[in-house]
């Protein structure tokens, strides 16, 4: 059950027709719960038992069961009503909705007679709930004007004029309606002239519709701005040029009054609100009381102060207006409706198309390129308008990823203050943040490329006073610059980012990194370890030769590159007697070269030896902060144990997690694992899942090595199970992979594998030999004798 005011009193879904029951239940509806008393005294002041009356008619409430409850001297009503609904419409801005209840003056058509007081209330309410649809009306009717749609503009400003129930439009109404109807012929133009010339009020100009192109991006804002409830206050944040003026401008087309921000007099910016200027902050308050006003105030910052300090009460008492205010800084006083606006995202410019990408979103560049004008040329005459500290500073910040403002100041030889007073311009013109990151990314860049010598020195600028953990980006944009002075920051920089590049497994990039790098000894040692771990042990060697020839004149980190070197390439003779020199250094051994120790002995067959040197490595590498090369010793001894007999899974599980974090190494682990299982005879599903991911790891950490290993190892698979197309497939992949890494011993072993199967006992023998001659002879024998079996 519902009980329905508009153009009636009924109860919906009920036959319920008493006049006086329903009038009694209307009113505790609108007004809430009642005192017995206040009731029997407003409703029958001259019955002679004004208590009894009301019990009486409470009791005729009953058969509405759950209308009414009585609880001690008090009276509620629990019927819902199409007043109260009504009024949630229209606090929650949804004049539409609201209006759909609105069929005729509140209890038209009621034919009792009333006391002077109850009349009183009855006419005051019908008043006041027929300007609120007159209000809804005047809305809609806004909305469709803005948006040139007149059928629905004019249809709604008429019904606003002849709202039922409602008085003549005031003053305020007129206006209102003088702007939507004022430019067009219809009927109602008369009317209201008629009108204004009777209150002695002079109509303006009418304002023409607005243009039907609709506000690029921004919608959303645009509609959290339009549904906002009376007595609400939003505030608008951002930097200059972000859009907020050009927002409120979108707000004006939807019926709000918009209002720039006037510094000089107290309460300068309210002026407009009345004909008579407010004189204290009391008076304000009076002009936002009116819950029909929009008002949008724009530029917080440049407003008196009263009238900042008369908004932030309102914000407090809600008085019924709803405002809007923009700013560039957070919220300066409370509201729940804070929209911080940025640069427009390539979804608001989608019917733009590059749009976003030439401009980044930053509304003024966006203005100029709709407008047909290169953005990064109308940046750069902004930049140049603004002054050369602003240009260069700029320019400097936009060369970076993530500024660093000491070493720009540094770069650029700024004092602190002017650093500080040049950012904030930038960024009060929507340039950059106030911690320097640039908003227009994609114009700066172009104006960078548009002068590549400027650019590269100013790189050259920051790299000198950049950390060195920042500053490679710098010295690789200004190579062609590098002076000899320049050689040991340079050379630290390089470093430290190659190291970092191996670290997180990318030894080929840190390869690449070191080769444009000053050629100091610790670059080309740290080169010499990358090249080796991408499997291009040739490189590597070539590099410890070109820098210390002489083996027993080698520093002992160039000793142990030219060990591992030696592993790699096959040269067992050569590595045990590099290992054997190092030891005669008496240095304690250190986590490298016991696991080279134990490679070599892995590679004789000595694997009780390799074991114990494998695990001596593992807690050496981790002391060390090698986690990485940790899990390849740790895999090692792994697979040793599965040769004793452990199971494949069980040995590896440990491990095979703990390589996660480090993909080159995780490919050395996961080459071991799949040996492994394939020794084992582990179910094809799981070794070739495993092999799948070996393969794709190795391909995307760039391990030409690690790949062929695994490769390789996938044909031996694929080679026992008799699939002998397929082995021959992953043979010739595996021999792509070794050719030119100087990995012996690698590529001896898959051309082994490849001659065998083929069935070519001439290449066999050559490989074989070729093996012996590297001191390779315990794996040279274990290919004769698997073949033998």
């Amino acid at each position: 059950m519902k009980l329905l005011t508009f153009g009636g009193v009924s109860v919906e879904g009920a036959t319920f027709r008493r006049e006086k029951p329903l009038l009694l239940l209307a009113y505790l509806c609108l007004e809430g719960p009642q005192p017995r008393r206040r009731l029997a005294s407003l409703f029958w002041p001259d019955a002679a038992n004004p208590m009894n009356s009301l019990a009486q008619n409470l009791i005729r409430l009953r058969p509405l069961t759950g209308a009414v409850l009585e609880h001690g001297s008090r009276v509620e009503a629990l019927l819902p009503s199409d007043t109260q609904a009504f009024r949630d419409h229209c606090r929650a801005a949804r004049p539409a909705d609201a209006l759909t209840l609105y069929t005729g003056a509140f209890l038209e058509g009621l034919t009792l007679d009333l006391n002077p007081d109850l009349e009183e209330w009855l006419l005051d309410t019908r008043e006041t709930l027929a300007r609120e649809a007159r209000a809804a009306h005047l809305s809609l009717a806004g909305h469709h004007h803005a948006r040139a749609e007149h059928t629905p503009a004019h249809a709604h400003a008429e019904r606003a004029y002849h709202t039922p129930g409602a008085p003549p439009c005031d003053p305020a109404d007129l206006h209102h309606l003088w702007q939507i109807l004022g430019p067009t012929d219809h009927p109602l133009t008369l009317t209201l002239r008629r009108d204004a010339r009777d209150l002695g009020l002079t109509l303006p100009a009418p304002t023409p519709a607005l243009p039907t192109t609709p506000l690029i991006g921004r919608a959303a804002e645009l509609a959290a701005l339009s549904a906002l409830p009376p007595g609400q206050i939003a505030w608008i944040s951002g930097p200059p040029g972000i859009g907020k003026t050009t927002l409120l401008s979108a707000l004006a087309g939807h019926g709000w009054q918009v209002l720039p921000a006037r510094s000089g007099l107290p309460l300068a910016t309210l002026e407009p609100l009345s004909p008579h200027p407010p004189c204290s902050a009391a008076d304000a308050l009076n002009l936002l009381r009116d819950t029909r006003l929009k008002l949008a105030l724009d530029d917080w910052e440049d407003m008196d102060d009263t009238t900042r300090a008369t908004l932030t009460l309102a914000a407090r008492q809600h008085p019924g207006a709803t405002i809007a205010i923009t700013a560039r800084q957070p919220p300066a006083l409370p509201t729940h409706h804070h929209i911080p606006l940025h640069s427009l995202t390539e979804h608001d410019l989608h019917a733009h198309p590059g749009a976003h990408a030439a401009t980044g979103g930053h509304p003024t560049l966006l203005a100029a390129y709709l407008n047909g004008t290169p953005p990064d040329r109308t940046l750069d005459a902004h930049l140049t308008l603004l002054g050369p500290d602003h240009r260069r500073l700029f320019l400097a910040l936009a060369a970076q990823d993530t500024p660093n403002l000491a070493a720009t100041r540094a770069a650029l030889n700024l004092s602190a203050a002017t650093l500080a007073s040049t950012l904030d311009t930038l960024t009060r013109e929507g340039l950059t943040t106030p911690g320097g990151s640039i908003r227009a990314s994609t114009p700066a860049r172009q104006l960078l490329d548009a002068h590549p010598l400027d650019t590269a020195l100013t790189h050259l600028h920051l790299a000198r006073h950049h950390p060195h953990d920042t500053a490679w980006p710098h010295w690789l944009a200004a190579r062609d610059l590098w002076e000899l002075a320049d050689t040991p920051k340079c050379a630290a920089a390089a470093h430290w980012h190659a190291d970092q590049e191996m670290k997180r497994g990318y030894p080929a990039r840190a390869a690449k990194t070191l080769e444009v790098a000053p050629q100091t000894d610790e670059v080309k040692l740290l080169r010499g370890w990358a090249e080796l771990r991408t499997g291009n042990a040739t490189a590597a060697q070539r590099i410890v030769d070109d820098t210390h020839r002489t083996p027993p004149h080698r520093p002992r980190p160039w000793q142990t590159l030219a060990a591992a070197c030696a592993l790699k390439l096959g040269h067992l003779n050569v590595l045990r007697d590099l290992l054997d020199t190092l030891d005669r250094t008496g240095s304690p051994p250190d986590a490298r070269t016991t696991h080279l120790r134990g490679m070599l002995a892995l590679r004789e067959g000595c694997d009780p030896e390799a074991m114990t040197l494998f695990r001596q490595a593992s807690l050496r590498f981790r002391s060390e902060g090698l986690p990485g090369d940790a899990v390849i010793a740790e895999s090692l001894v792994a697979m040793l144990n599965v040769r004793l007999g452990h199971d494949a899974h069980d040995a590896f599980r440990n491990v095979l997690n703990d390589s996660r974090p480090y993909p080159r190494e995780r490919v050395h682990v996961l080459t071991n694992y799949v040996y492994s299982l394939t020794a084992t005879h582990a179910p094809d599903t799981d070794v070739n899942a495993a092999y799948e991911e070996t393969v794709t790891l190795a391909a995307q950490t760039n391990d030409l090595e690690g790949g062929a290993a695994a490769w390789n190892t996938w044909g031996v698979h694929a080679h026992l199970a008799r699939d002998y197309e397929q082995a021959a497939h992953r043979y010739r992949r595996a021999l792509h992979l070794v050719e030119g890494t100087g990995n012996l011993r690698l590529h001896g072993l898959i051309q082994s594998n490849l001659s065998e199967l083929m069935d070519d006992h001439a290449q066999l023998a050559a490989t074989l030999d070729l093996l012996s001659g590297a001191g390779h002879d315990t794996l040279s024998q274990t290919i004769q004798n698997n073949i033998l079996r």
